[in-house]
Parts: structure tokens; C-alpha cells; sequence
């Protein structure tokens, strides 16, 4: 198949999972998903537990505890959001994992150049991180402290924030000199 006709069925397939309300046809859906997969099927579910479980678990644990505090049911709603929420993850790697986004995208010069910005920015901050993680490495001799690993952290998670803030407003200037923000 070609990677449009993968895109515009990826497209679809978003618009039926956030429309339908049966678990039952969203748990079909899965196992059709499984079934597309094939060769790539363990690296895939590795993938989707992975982001599944930091995302999902945090999520349904508090709409149970919130719902269990005023005693209203919980079971059904927790099923199927967990349902549309693996549906869509694994749907969205497995599409990811299929196509050349950029090639999709190439028939609208601004969404070729919205995606190839995200990338370089993606690609910046794995980059940045790797090489926090790397110099860390190359500076321990022995394992951490955990007051020592809360100050790393800290000091990371500031930079990426100033990181993001200078980042945004070079994207920003970027933009709007190529146009994107004029109201004509």
C-alpha cells in the first residue's frame, strides 16, 4: 500500500476509535491492529506498554479512587478508556513505524515544514539528553546519592525548560518570517 492510503486509513482509524463507546469493538480493533502488525508485533507492544503503562495507570488509578470517594461505578468507564487509549497508542506506532511521514505530508509545503521543524526539535533534545546522560557517566566513579540525583535532575529539567522557552521563541521569529502567523 502506498503511504497516503496508509495515512488517510491511519486518519480513519482515529475517527472510528474516539467514536465508538463499546469495548468490545475497540477490543476487535485491537486484535486486528496485532493482526497488521506481524513481523513487527513484540517491538510495537513493547513500545505501547511502555508509554500504556506511564500514562494510563496514573490516569485510571485516580478515576477509580475519584469514583470510589463518591461512590459512583467505575469499571465500565476505566475499560473502555484503557481500550481507546491502547487502540490509539499501538495504531500510532504502528503507523509511525509503517510510513515515511514526511513523504505523506509532502502535498502541503506547510505541514512539510511544520513536521521537519518538530523533528530538528526532537532530534535536539535526544540529543541534548544523550549527552547529559553520557557526561554523567564519564563523571561517577561510584553510584549516586539521591540528593545528588535530585540536584541532576533539577539542573536537566531547568535547562530543557530555558531550553524550550529560547526554543519557542526561534521558532516563533522563524514562523512568522516565513508567513505563518499573518491574518491576511
Amino acid at each position: 500500500m502506498s503511504n497516503k492510503v496508509i495515512f488517510f486509513s491511519y486518519i480513519l482509524g482515529l475517527g472510528i476509535v474516539l467514536s465508538s463507546h463499546s469495548f468490545y469493538f475497540l477490543s476487535i480493533f485491537g486484535l486486528f491492529l496485532l493482526f497488521l502488525s506481524q513481523q513487527k508485533l513484540v517491538s510495537i507492544v513493547k513500545s505501547c506498554i511502555k508509554s500504556f503503562l506511564v500514562f494510563n495507570v496514573t490516569i485510571s488509578i485516580g478515576f477509580i479512587v475519584m469514583a470510589l470517594l463518591k461512590n459512583q461505578p467505575w469499571f465500565d468507564f476505566v475499560l473502555l478508556f484503557n481500550f481507546r487509549v491502547f487502540d490509539l497508542t499501538f495504531m500510532t506506532i504502528l503507523f509511525s513505524k509503517s510510513v515515511n511521514v514526511a513523504s505523506v505530508l509532502s502535498f502541503s509545503s506547510t505541514l512539510s515544514f511544520l513536521f521537519t521543524m518538530a523533528l530538528s526539535q526532537i532530534i535536539s533534545y535526544q540529543r541534548s539528553y544523550e549527552n547529559f546522560l553520557l557526561s554523567l557517566k564519564s563523571r561517577m566513579a561510584k553510584k549516586m546519592s539521591e540528593r545528588h540525583k535530585k540536584e541532576f535532575i533539577t539542573s536537566v529539567f531547568g535547562y530543557f525548560f530555558k531550553k524550550a522557552l529560547y526554543d519557542s521563541e526561534e521558532k516563533s521569529l522563524a514562523l512568522k518570517a516565513r508567513g505563518f502567523f499573518d491574518k491576511a
